[in-house]
């Protein structure tokens, strides 16, 4: 039987749970030029819900016309079902970005981009769903008018003190909108500018209650700042040891080891402000809650591709990694790896 199995697998292939598995989730068509941005949440009845931004008309340019579009999972990402539109484009270019959290209340919650012109009005807004992701309410608008202000796929946090969150990016500045009442009411953090700015952070609690944030910058790196006070304020940027162009990293914490695992474009001495070279796509450990880094492992490095946006899900001892790339246009990919990968043992 084991041997029947194991030929199954090879024959559609698929993986096994624990053992590497990689699929197009999300490829582009005549009609869809760009499927990219995405990020799962695991529902309540063991099954998970993709979420990402489905460019359904135009170029696929960043301002080109987009949904949320949603697939779901019942067999840990081997397999996926039909898609579904979880918010419909009711802004003046696109709406992207997706972010989910889970409630105290057991609700979903979805943050996202309303995007309204290509440089003056993007708006953060939040959805809330009763039904595992089935339906999501009217949106909630948390960012003030007249900005442009953006978020990243794949972020948010709740604290062990129970706060969330948010991190947010506009004018060059990073930042977190903050909730202490489940997401009722919002404020924003002190905000950071590293040089001349930095955008689409990421951040992660540490071990000793601190938060560490990392920030997308055209200096060569991520830059990094320390929370002591639940992201309210944080300390002056510094650069961290992950070098590389202009684009967002990863950032989350290994079930099974408890150490950090960062996910991004490590290309040293390349400070790209203008994003074309996102190659390779790599990932690193830290065991020290960010301070070093170690176990660099390219997760794709083909010469003559690119990747990026970068977001992970950790569901049981496995990784589930989604991320886009550029080659035959902008189709999205999802990549499982066991914990034991990023540590070089498979």
């Amino acid at each position: 039987m084991m041997v029947r199995i194991c030929l199954f697998w090879a024959l559609t292939g698929f993986a096994a749970a624990g053992e590497p598995f990689q699929a197009v989730v999300a490829p582009v068509g005549q009609a869809n030029p760009r499927n990219t941005e995405a990020a799962i949440i695991p529902l309540k009845d063991g099954s998970l819900l993709l979420g990402w931004t489905e460019f359904y008309a135009g170029s696929g340019d960043d301002h080109g016309p987009a949904r949320i579009s949603g697939k779901q999972s019942r067999d840990g990402g081997r397999t996926w079902g039909d898609k579904v539109t979880l918010v419909e484009n009711d802004g003046g270019c696109n709406v992207m970005e997706v972010n989910f959290l889970r409630l105290k209340d057991g609700r979903i919650v979805l943050f996202y981009c309303q995007k309204n012109t290509e440089s003056t009005d993007c708006r953060v807004m939040m959805r809330v769903s009763s039904d595992e992701g089935r339906t999501f309410a009217q949106p909630k608008q948390l960012s003030p008018d007249g900005k442009y202000t953006g978020l990243t796929n794949g972020r948010c946090i709740r604290l062990r003190s129970g706060r969330i969150l948010l991190e947010a990016w506009e004018g060059g500045d990073s930042y977190c909108y903050l909730s202490d009442d489940d997401g009722q009411t919002w404020r924003e953090s002190q905000r950071i500018k590293p040089g001349d700015g930095s955008w689409e952070p990421a951040c992660i609690e540490l071990k000793d209650g601190k938060v560490l944030m990392l920030t997308r910058t055209g200096l060569g790196g991520q830059y990094q700042s320390i929370s002591a006070d639940g992201g309210a304020t944080w300390s002056s940027p510094t650069p961290s040891q992950l070098k590389g162009t202009a684009a967002p990293v990863s950032i989350s914490r290994v079930p099974t080891t408890g150490d950090l695992l960062a996910i991004w474009n490590h290309n040293p001495g390349t400070a790209d402000a203008q994003n074309r070279n996102r190659n390779p796509l790599t990932a690193a450990i830290s065991r020290d809650e960010g301070k070093t880094w170690e176990h660099f492992r390219n997760i794709e490095d083909a010469p003559d591709d690119a990747w990026a946006y970068p977001a992970v899900t950790w569901v049981n001892q496995e990784a589930l990694l989604t991320y886009f790339n550029y080659k035959g246009g902008l189709s999205l990919h999802l990549k499982i790896l066991p914990a034991t990968w990023f540590y070089g043992e498979n």
